[in-house]
Protein backbone atom coordinates (compact mmCIF):
# COMPACT_ATOMS: atom_id res chain seq x y z
CA UNK A 1 0.00 0.00 0.00
CA UNK A 2 2.43 2.69 1.22
CA UNK A 3 4.57 1.85 -2.26
CA UNK A 4 1.30 2.43 -4.55
CA UNK A 5 1.30 5.52 -2.44
CA UNK A 6 4.85 6.83 -3.47
CA UNK A 7 4.31 5.62 -7.09
CA UNK A 8 0.66 7.87 -6.72
CA UNK A 9 2.48 10.97 -5.38
CA UNK A 10 5.91 10.52 -7.71
CA UNK A 11 3.22 10.69 -11.13
CA UNK A 12 1.22 13.88 -9.69
CA UNK A 13 4.98 15.20 -8.84
CA UNK A 14 5.97 14.75 -12.76
CA UNK A 15 2.79 16.02 -13.86
CA UNK A 16 3.33 19.27 -11.73
CA UNK A 17 6.52 19.49 -13.68
CA UNK A 18 5.77 19.06 -16.65
CA UNK A 19 3.43 22.15 -15.91
CA UNK A 20 5.68 23.98 -14.91
CA UNK A 21 7.72 23.78 -17.55
CA UNK A 22 5.00 24.53 -20.04
CA UNK A 23 4.36 27.81 -17.99
CA UNK A 24 8.02 28.14 -18.58
CA UNK A 25 7.94 27.86 -21.93
CA UNK A 26 5.46 30.10 -22.57
CA UNK A 27 7.22 33.01 -20.97
CA UNK A 28 9.74 32.65 -22.93
CA UNK A 29 7.89 33.04 -26.33
CA UNK A 30 8.28 35.83 -28.32
CA UNK A 31 7.04 39.11 -27.03
CA UNK A 32 4.89 41.37 -29.34
CA UNK A 33 7.37 44.47 -28.59
CA UNK A 34 10.61 42.07 -29.00
CA UNK A 35 13.99 43.82 -30.30
CA UNK A 36 14.13 42.20 -34.11
CA UNK A 37 17.11 42.29 -36.55
CA UNK A 38 18.45 43.52 -39.85
CA UNK A 39 21.65 43.42 -41.58
CA UNK A 40 22.32 45.64 -43.88
CA UNK A 41 25.20 45.98 -46.15
CA UNK A 42 26.51 49.72 -47.22
CA UNK A 43 29.55 51.19 -48.55
CA UNK A 44 31.50 54.46 -47.51
CA UNK A 45 29.22 56.25 -49.55
CA UNK A 46 27.01 59.80 -49.10
CA UNK A 47 23.78 57.74 -49.63
CA UNK A 48 23.83 55.96 -46.02
CA UNK A 49 23.77 58.46 -43.79
CA UNK A 50 20.04 58.68 -42.96
CA UNK A 51 20.93 55.09 -41.68
CA UNK A 52 23.85 56.33 -39.46
CA UNK A 53 21.99 59.08 -38.65
CA UNK A 54 19.10 56.98 -37.70
CA UNK A 55 22.00 54.67 -35.52
CA UNK A 56 23.71 57.73 -33.83
CA UNK A 57 20.45 59.00 -32.64
CA UNK A 58 18.86 55.73 -31.17
CA UNK A 59 16.09 56.12 -34.19
CA UNK A 60 16.38 52.26 -34.71
CA UNK A 61 16.04 51.66 -30.94
CA UNK A 62 13.08 53.13 -30.89
CA UNK A 63 11.69 51.16 -33.32
CA UNK A 64 12.63 47.98 -31.05
CA UNK A 65 15.27 47.47 -33.77
CA UNK A 66 18.80 46.38 -33.56
CA UNK A 67 20.11 47.53 -37.04
CA UNK A 68 23.82 46.40 -38.22
CA UNK A 69 25.37 48.42 -40.77
CA UNK A 70 28.14 45.83 -42.44
CA UNK A 71 30.57 48.11 -43.98
CA UNK A 72 32.00 47.64 -47.44
CA UNK A 73 34.81 49.09 -49.22
CA UNK A 74 34.21 47.03 -52.50
CA UNK A 75 30.77 46.96 -54.21
CA UNK A 76 31.68 43.22 -55.04
CA UNK A 77 32.35 42.19 -51.74
CA UNK A 78 29.05 44.01 -50.60
CA UNK A 79 27.13 42.02 -53.44
CA UNK A 80 29.02 38.34 -52.36
CA UNK A 81 27.66 39.07 -49.04
CA UNK A 82 24.18 39.40 -50.17
CA UNK A 83 24.10 36.58 -52.60
CA UNK A 84 25.57 34.17 -50.13
CA UNK A 85 22.26 35.33 -47.44
CA UNK A 86 24.49 37.25 -44.70
CA UNK A 87 22.64 40.30 -45.24
CA UNK A 88 19.18 41.04 -45.20
CA UNK A 89 19.07 43.89 -47.42
CA UNK A 90 21.59 46.38 -48.75
CA UNK A 91 22.43 50.07 -50.34
CA UNK A 92 23.51 49.66 -54.59
CA UNK A 93 22.12 51.41 -57.54
CA UNK A 94 19.27 50.12 -59.89
CA UNK A 95 21.93 48.48 -62.09
CA UNK A 96 23.18 45.97 -59.74
CA UNK A 97 19.68 45.88 -57.93
CA UNK A 98 18.54 44.56 -61.20
CA UNK A 99 21.60 42.28 -62.18
CA UNK A 100 21.05 40.53 -59.19
CA UNK A 101 17.53 40.46 -59.53
CA UNK A 102 17.96 39.01 -62.90
CA UNK A 103 20.59 36.13 -61.39
CA UNK A 104 18.06 34.74 -59.48
CA UNK A 105 18.11 36.69 -56.10
CA UNK A 106 15.17 36.93 -54.90
CA UNK A 107 15.37 41.13 -53.96
CA UNK A 108 12.68 44.14 -54.27
CA UNK A 109 14.11 47.73 -54.45
CA UNK A 110 12.18 49.67 -51.75
CA UNK A 111 13.22 53.10 -51.86
CA UNK A 112 15.73 55.62 -53.42
CA UNK A 113 18.36 56.91 -51.46
CA UNK A 114 19.32 59.65 -53.72
CA UNK A 115 17.28 60.66 -56.68
CA UNK A 116 14.03 61.89 -56.19
CA UNK A 117 15.65 64.85 -58.18
CA UNK A 118 18.32 65.20 -60.76
CA UNK A 119 20.28 67.76 -58.24
CA UNK A 120 20.75 64.77 -55.78
CA UNK A 121 23.84 62.59 -56.05
CA UNK A 122 25.41 64.10 -58.80
CA UNK A 123 27.46 62.28 -61.14
CA UNK A 124 29.34 63.95 -63.64
CA UNK A 125 31.89 64.05 -66.77
CA UNK A 126 35.30 65.81 -66.14
CA UNK A 127 38.05 66.62 -68.54
CA UNK A 128 41.79 66.74 -67.07
CA UNK A 129 43.31 70.27 -65.87
CA UNK A 130 44.52 72.58 -69.22
CA UNK A 131 42.70 70.48 -71.35
CA UNK A 132 41.32 71.38 -74.68
CA UNK A 133 38.03 69.18 -73.94
CA UNK A 134 35.39 72.00 -72.96
CA UNK A 135 31.91 70.25 -73.90
CA UNK A 136 31.27 66.76 -74.73
CA UNK A 137 30.99 67.44 -78.69
CA UNK A 138 34.96 68.10 -77.43
CA UNK A 139 34.99 64.11 -76.80
CA UNK A 140 35.12 63.04 -79.79
CA UNK A 141 37.34 60.23 -80.26
CA UNK A 142 39.03 61.11 -77.15
CA UNK A 143 39.60 58.61 -74.16
CA UNK A 144 37.12 58.63 -71.47
CA UNK A 145 37.26 56.31 -68.14
CA UNK A 146 34.65 54.40 -67.08
CA UNK A 147 33.64 51.11 -65.34
CA UNK A 148 31.71 48.82 -67.89
CA UNK A 149 28.34 47.51 -67.85
CA UNK A 150 27.59 50.09 -64.39
CA UNK A 151 25.36 53.18 -62.90
CA UNK A 152 28.69 55.45 -64.14
CA UNK A 153 28.45 54.11 -68.07
CA UNK A 154 24.62 54.42 -67.94
CA UNK A 155 24.96 58.09 -66.52
CA UNK A 156 27.42 58.42 -69.06
CA UNK A 157 25.60 57.29 -72.07
CA UNK A 158 22.43 59.36 -70.96
CA UNK A 159 24.62 62.07 -70.92
CA UNK A 160 26.36 61.74 -74.49
CA UNK A 161 22.60 61.49 -76.18
CA UNK A 162 21.62 64.32 -74.50
CA UNK A 163 24.10 66.05 -75.93
CA UNK A 164 23.49 64.68 -79.54
CA UNK A 165 25.84 62.07 -79.66
CA UNK A 166 26.16 58.51 -79.78
CA UNK A 167 28.66 56.38 -77.03
CA UNK A 168 30.26 54.93 -79.67
CA UNK A 169 31.72 58.43 -80.78
CA UNK A 170 33.98 58.38 -77.73
CA UNK A 171 36.57 55.75 -76.79
CA UNK A 172 35.47 54.23 -73.44
CA UNK A 173 38.14 53.24 -71.16
CA UNK A 174 37.54 50.52 -68.26
CA UNK A 175 38.85 51.98 -65.16
CA UNK A 176 36.30 49.91 -62.44
CA UNK A 177 38.19 51.58 -59.69
CA UNK A 178 37.73 55.69 -59.08
CA UNK A 179 40.88 56.04 -57.05
CA UNK A 180 42.69 54.68 -60.24
CA UNK A 181 40.27 56.22 -62.78
CA UNK A 182 41.41 60.09 -60.54
CA UNK A 183 45.00 59.03 -61.10
CA UNK A 184 45.01 58.56 -64.30
CA UNK A 185 43.15 61.86 -65.41
CA UNK A 186 45.64 64.09 -63.23
CA UNK A 187 48.99 61.98 -64.71
CA UNK A 188 46.81 62.60 -68.33
CA UNK A 189 46.91 59.18 -69.08
CA UNK A 190 43.00 59.63 -70.38
CA UNK A 191 41.44 62.58 -71.46
CA UNK A 192 38.42 62.46 -69.13
CA UNK A 193 36.49 60.44 -66.20
CA UNK A 194 33.10 60.01 -65.14
CA UNK A 195 32.50 60.18 -61.75
CA UNK A 196 30.27 60.54 -58.33
CA UNK A 197 30.16 63.04 -56.11
CA UNK A 198 32.04 63.83 -53.47
CA UNK A 199 35.07 62.98 -56.53
CA UNK A 200 33.62 65.07 -59.00
CA UNK A 201 33.87 68.45 -56.50
CA UNK A 202 37.13 66.63 -55.36
CA UNK A 203 38.31 66.61 -59.15
CA UNK A 204 37.20 70.70 -59.21
CA UNK A 205 39.20 70.96 -56.32
CA UNK A 206 42.33 69.95 -57.94
CA UNK A 207 41.64 71.85 -60.98
CA UNK A 208 39.34 69.64 -63.14
CA UNK A 209 36.53 70.63 -65.63
CA UNK A 210 33.29 69.72 -65.57
CA UNK A 211 31.91 69.63 -68.50
CA UNK A 212 28.57 67.31 -68.56
CA UNK A 213 26.66 66.68 -65.18
CA UNK A 214 22.98 64.68 -64.61
CA UNK A 215 21.75 67.67 -62.53
CA UNK A 216 19.22 68.56 -65.28
CA UNK A 217 17.70 64.72 -65.66
CA UNK A 218 17.11 61.90 -62.95
CA UNK A 219 20.19 59.33 -64.46
CA UNK A 220 21.64 58.37 -61.08
CA UNK A 221 19.31 56.80 -58.49
CA UNK A 222 20.75 54.89 -55.20
CA UNK A 223 18.03 52.63 -53.66
CA UNK A 224 17.78 50.28 -50.96
CA UNK A 225 16.93 46.57 -51.18
CA UNK A 226 15.80 43.97 -49.69
CA UNK A 227 15.38 39.90 -50.07
CA UNK A 228 11.89 38.86 -50.22
CA UNK A 229 12.29 36.64 -47.13
CA UNK A 230 13.12 39.91 -44.93
CA UNK A 231 10.09 41.72 -46.41
CA UNK A 232 7.58 38.71 -45.74
CA UNK A 233 9.18 37.78 -42.47
CA UNK A 234 10.13 41.27 -40.88
CA UNK A 235 7.47 43.07 -42.26
CA UNK A 236 7.35 45.44 -38.81
CA UNK A 237 10.71 45.56 -38.89
CA UNK A 238 11.17 46.78 -42.36
CA UNK A 239 8.29 49.34 -41.51
CA UNK A 240 9.94 50.50 -38.60
CA UNK A 241 13.59 50.37 -40.43
CA UNK A 242 11.45 53.30 -42.64
CA UNK A 243 9.85 55.50 -39.77
CA UNK A 244 13.25 56.08 -38.08
CA UNK A 245 15.44 56.32 -41.55
CA UNK A 246 12.29 58.91 -42.13
CA UNK A 247 13.50 60.57 -38.82
CA UNK A 248 17.01 60.86 -39.61
CA UNK A 249 16.41 62.76 -42.70
CA UNK A 250 14.65 65.27 -41.66
CA UNK A 251 17.33 65.66 -39.13
CA UNK A 252 20.00 65.97 -42.34
CA UNK A 253 17.96 68.12 -44.00
CA UNK A 254 16.90 70.86 -41.21
CA UNK A 255 20.28 70.52 -39.31
CA UNK A 256 23.15 69.15 -41.91
CA UNK A 257 26.27 70.82 -40.45
CA UNK A 258 25.58 69.40 -37.61
CA UNK A 259 26.28 66.14 -38.91
CA UNK A 260 28.91 66.90 -41.18
CA UNK A 261 31.63 65.41 -38.72
CA UNK A 262 29.69 62.30 -38.93
CA UNK A 263 29.68 62.17 -42.31
CA UNK A 264 33.20 63.15 -42.96
CA UNK A 265 33.67 59.51 -40.70
CA UNK A 266 31.69 57.48 -42.22
CA UNK A 267 31.85 58.02 -45.98
CA UNK A 268 35.13 58.60 -48.04
CA UNK A 269 34.85 62.54 -48.58
CA UNK A 270 38.60 63.31 -49.21
CA UNK A 271 40.07 65.07 -47.12
CA UNK A 272 40.43 68.41 -48.52
CA UNK A 273 37.22 69.05 -49.47
CA UNK A 274 35.56 67.62 -46.63
CA UNK A 275 35.56 71.22 -44.58
CA UNK A 276 33.71 73.04 -47.32
CA UNK A 277 31.81 70.00 -49.31
CA UNK A 278 27.62 70.75 -48.13
CA UNK A 279 25.78 67.40 -47.28
CA UNK A 280 23.06 66.70 -49.40
CA UNK A 281 19.69 66.88 -49.62
CA UNK A 282 18.07 63.79 -48.85
CA UNK A 283 14.70 62.59 -49.72
CA UNK A 284 12.05 60.84 -47.60
CA UNK A 285 11.51 57.50 -48.20
CA UNK A 286 9.77 56.65 -51.23
CA UNK A 287 9.89 54.05 -54.23
CA UNK A 288 11.71 54.51 -57.33
CA UNK A 289 10.28 56.22 -60.09
CA UNK A 290 8.53 53.62 -62.55
CA UNK A 291 9.83 55.73 -65.63
CA UNK A 292 13.39 56.07 -63.81
CA UNK A 293 13.50 52.13 -63.86
CA UNK A 294 12.12 51.16 -66.70
CA UNK A 295 15.07 53.84 -68.69
CA UNK A 296 17.48 51.27 -66.51
CA UNK A 297 15.88 48.08 -68.04
CA UNK A 298 16.00 49.34 -71.65
CA UNK A 299 19.61 50.21 -71.59
CA UNK A 300 20.16 47.30 -70.02
CA UNK A 301 18.39 45.05 -72.30
CA UNK A 302 20.24 47.09 -75.26
CA UNK A 303 23.34 45.98 -74.42
CA UNK A 304 22.01 42.65 -73.79
CA UNK A 305 23.05 42.34 -70.15
CA UNK A 306 19.41 40.71 -68.66
CA UNK A 307 18.54 37.00 -69.49
CA UNK A 308 14.68 37.32 -68.20
CA UNK A 309 12.35 39.78 -68.91
CA UNK A 310 11.85 41.93 -66.39
CA UNK A 311 8.95 44.37 -65.53
CA UNK A 312 9.06 47.52 -62.46
CA UNK A 313 6.81 45.38 -60.51
CA UNK A 314 9.65 43.12 -60.52
CA UNK A 315 12.17 44.87 -59.23
CA UNK A 316 10.16 47.32 -56.80
CA UNK A 317 8.06 46.65 -53.58
CA UNK A 318 6.40 49.69 -51.87
CA UNK A 319 6.33 49.71 -48.00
Amino acid sequence: MALWKKVKMLSLLLVFVTLLAGCGQEEKAPQKGEQQQLKIGVLPIEDIMPMVVAEENGYFAQENLQVELIRFQSAMEQGNAMQSGQMNGMVTDMIVATLMKDSGLDIKMTSITLGATPQEGRFAIVAAPGSSINTLADLKGKSLGISHNSIIEYVTDGLLKDAGMDPSEVKKTSVPKIPLRMEMLFTKQIDAITVPDPMVTFAEFKGAKVIAQDTTRNLSQAVVLFDQKTLDEKKDAVAGFYRAYAKAVEDLNNHPEQYKQLMVKNTNIPEPIAKDYNLQRYPKPQVPAEEDVNNVLQWMNQKELLKNDLKYADLVKKI
